[in-house]
Formats: structure tokens, C-alpha cells, sequence
């Protein structure tokens, strides 16, 4: 999550955490946001979703924590 074009699964990502329909957020992002939604965050399967929204997550806590760290 460290370059400026990999905020935006993070923004679907806490957004879907949050409630937010995906449809939603993801206009939010304009062209971004449908890149986005046509991987593994916009599935159909809620399985699917569900490990892409986890993997997401997980990487920007890590991130988070290495840089409470430095």
C-alpha cells in the first residue's frame, strides 16, 4: 500500500468492513474503482469477497504496524 495507486483496495476494502455497498464506494473511485470492483473485491462470491477483503486488510494493518515501528 505504499505507492499512490494502492490506496483504492484498501478504500473498498474498509468500506465493505464498514457496510458500504461495494457499488457505492466504488463510484467513489470513478475509473479506479471499477478496475477495482472488476477483481477479486468484486466477485460474486461472497467467499471470494470475503479472502480478497482479508488480504487487503491484512496488508494495510501490517503496513500500519511497521510504520508504528519505525
Amino acid at each position: 500500500m505504499s505507492t499512490d495507486t494502492e490506496w483504492q483496495p484498501a478504500f473498498l476494502a474498509v468500506s465493505t468492513l464498514l457496510g458500504e455497498p461495494a457499488d457505492v464506494a466504488a463510484s467513489a473511485l470513478g475509473d479506479a474503482g471499477a478496475r477495482e470492483l472488476a477483481g477479486s473485491l468484486g466477485s460474486t462470491s461472497r467467499q471470494v469477497r470475503a479472502a480478497a477483503v482479508a488480504r487487503v486488510v491484512a496488508s494495510l494493518l501490517a503496513e500500519l504496524e511497521r510504520a508504528r515501528l519505525a
